[in-house]
């Protein structure tokens, strides 16, 4: 099975939270915790919102199609199995601050 790092943008298939079925979407990798498994943090094209949210200039350049955020507050472990394609990778300017914003989200001091 093929291994993801820290920043791969991946499209998945992503199960809807209250309905049953699912959707394509953009995530991007944070970690993989073993062969089978990644834990990714959503992507959505809908306006930043919140304080753990990372706009993404650079979209076109890593595979995505609209302006784009991630959602460090919108975390999940999906199977490797739900891997529809590799869009790109992010920038690692970008990881920094996806660092410290995990960091704000579970409240870890260095």
């Amino acid at each position: 099975m093929t291994n993801y790092d820290f920043g791969d943008i991946l499209l998945v298939k992503f199960p809807y939270s209250e309905e049953k079925g699912e959707t394509k979407r953009p995530v991007v990798v944070l970690a993989q915790t073993d062969v089978k498994d990644i834990v990714v943090a959503k992507v959505t094209s809908m306006e930043q919102r919140g304080e753990y949210d990372i706009a993404i200039d650079n979209w076109k350049h890593v595979g995505l199609l609209y302006p784009s955020i991630v959602r460090i507050d919108k975390l999940a472990t999906l199977s490797k199995e739900r891997l529809t394609r590799k869009l790109g990778v992010l920038n690692d300017s970008y990881k920094p601050n996806i660092i410290y914003k995990i960091k704000q989200l579970f409240k870890i001091e260095n």
